[in-house]
């Protein structure tokens, strides 16, 4: 029979946890006998437990004053660059697609008379 040391050594390996992470998932839940307890533990612990971490990696993540005040700065300059597209530069390509179709249709008439006149 295997330890549950070296059950846990095992699963940490296969699933890529630490064996701290491990041990404390098979502490919280109770006894085990087999690498399938051991990991049904983590799965019950893995929930609740990264829940826990993300709000307090989310703690350590505040944006400063001045982080923000470039965020803001970039949003702005993004915001800018959206507008100038979709208010400049698009009606403005639209227009010249529009009058560069017409010359073509223009100088394509002009071409099919001049074929019909020889």
């Amino acid at each position: 029979m295997t330890s549950k040391q070296e059950l846990i050594e095992k699963v940490a390996q296969r699933i890529s946890w630490s064996q701290a992470d491990v041990k404390r998932a098979v502490d919280d839940y109770g006894n085990v006998e087999t690498e399938e307890d051991v990991i049904a533990c983590c799965l019950h612990y893995a929930g609740p437990e990264l829940k826990k971490r993300n709000y307090q990696i989310g703690s350590m993540k505040r944006v400063d004053k001045q982080q923000k005040s470039t965020i803001e700065s970039l949003v702005n300059q993004l915001e800018e660059e959206k507008n100038f597209y979709q208010n400049e530069l698009i009606p403005n390509l639209r227009q010249t697609i529009n009058e560069q179709a017409k010359r073509i249709a223009d100088l394509l008439k002009d071409v099919g008379k001049i074929i019909n006149i020889k």
